[in-house]
């Protein structure tokens, strides 16, 4: 469950636990309780999947806007624009790795945690992007 979903629902919860509590002081048969107690619970599952969706519909839409700079980049007739992403690729990748093999390197060689986790993340996230993005814009031309 993603933060967004996990917001929208804690704030439900909370509601409707406490208009449980009010209609449990309010009702005295046990089949009155459960009855609302199911419509609740219904209420409930109604708020998480309209939470669900709009999440979709958001990272549907940023996904769409993502592509669509990368769309207009790619059909600029500035060489710069069509260069942006592969040289910001290049530039991470050198200095990150001139930083990483040189701090603290002067008698024994070895790579700090912090950077091994850096490296995994940059790596995850530019290349990813990157080649993942160049495959779809591929795929769509297609």
């Amino acid at each position: 469950m993603s933060w967004f979903t996990s917001l929208v629902s804690n704030g439900v919860d909370k509601i409707i636990d406490s208009v449980g509590n009010a209609i449990d002081k309010n009702f005295t048969t046990d089949h009155e309780r459960l009855k609302i107690q199911n419509e609740l619970e219904k209420i409930k599952l109604e708020a998480k999947a309209q939470a669900d969706k709009l999440e979709a519909e958001l990272e549907s839409k940023m996904e769409e806007s993502i592509t669509a700079r990368w769309t207009a980049d790619m059909s600029s007739d500035e060489p710069i624009a069509k260069r942006v992403r592969p040289y910001s690729l290049v530039y991470l990748l050198v200095v990150v790795s001139l930083l990483s093999f040189t701090d603290g390197n002067l008698g024994a060689f070895a790579v700090k945690e912090v950077y091994i986790e850096l490296f995994q993340a940059l790596l995850l996230l530019v290349f990813g992007a990157y080649f993942g993005g160049r495959s779809l814009e591929k795929i769509m031309r297609k």
